[in-house]
């Protein structure tokens, strides 16, 4: 099919024409979440994908194998640097995150099914090494920004219990921390900082999680940041990590209803005393 096909859809508020199905079209939808044409993968393919799910295109069933597909993708490519296959695996999370968003609204997926999805969430967060946001010509990356994205939804999914969200929020820890020769200056902060929103407000995660979680910004585990800007990944770690420790800061000033809203913000802001290179 060609761009205006699609558009014209998406001008009848995403009405499937006449003598054609979802299911059918959807196989179109999937080839593009690889391509390299933004207009395809996310103004087409993504919109659309996200639009039927909303509108009760798919069947149980078919929600299911797209799961399956869609985290075999995950897979493409991974531990590349700078390569296109980052569009195949950063659009399949994002895939997976309108399916979440639906299944928690909407109530189709098991335990099981929640649980693979969040543990290969997690693994693909640590794994992926593609860190680029915006990609001239070619559009959003946005790697870890869209892992953020599922993540956020599946923090308030019925399934998860304070033990995932433990895990959840340790793991970002780890990623936002680690040496890298990259910047996060695309907002990945504050996607991330949704997470950790979304999480706290499930009331799971008790004061004594909190203080050591932040402290592992501190001293981190695998390096100190003292003198680490004689480093360059260093540098880019404590910056990331001061960064995202500063968005945080602001998100929970801002918002309202927050539990243990004045605790948490008094947390932060003597962690981001303690962060110090010097």
């Amino acid at each position: 099919m060609d761009k205006q096909f699609w558009f014209d859809i998406r001008d009848n508020k995403y009405a499937v024409p006449e003598g054609q199905s979802a299911a059918e079209l959807t196989e179109e939808l999937f080839s593009y979440i690889d391509s390299t044409d933004p207009e395809l993968r996310d103004d087409i393919g993504y919109e659309t994908f996200a639009n039927w799910l909303e509108k009760r295109q798919y069947t149980p069933e078919q929600i299911r194998t797209y799961i399956m597909r869609l985290i075999i993708n995950l897979q493409n490519g991974i531990g590349e640097r700078d390569t296109d296959t980052v569009f195949s695996r950063a659009f399949s999370v994002l895939f997976l995150a309108e399916i979440i968003h639906n299944d928690n609204k909407r109530v189709y997926l098991q335990l099981d099914e929640i649980l693979s999805i969040f543990t290969k969430t997690l693994t693909y967060l640590q794994e992926e090494r593609d860190p680029r946001g915006y990609v001239p010509e070619k559009g959003w990356a946005h790697a870890i920004a869209h892992t953020a994205d599922l993540l956020y939804v599946l923090a308030s999914n019925r399934f998860l219990t304070r033990v995932e969200l433990e895990q959840m929020l340790n793991a970002i820890a780890d990623k936002i921390a680690e040496p890298t020769d990259h910047a996060y200056v695309h907002n990945e902060d504050d996607r991330l900082v949704r997470v950790v929103i979304a999480a706290h407000q499930r009331q799971l995660l008790d004061e004594f999680f909190f203080q050591t979680w932040l402290k592992s910004f501190v001293s981190a585990k695998k390096h100190d940041w003292k003198g680490s800007f004689e480093s360059e990944p260093l540098h880019l770690a404590y910056f990331n990590t001061r960064s995202f420790l500063r968005s945080l800061y602001l998100r929970v000033t801002q918002t309202e209803k927050l539990f243990n809203k004045d605790w948490l913000a008094t947390e932060l802001a003597n962690t981001l005393v303690e962060l110090k290179q010097f």
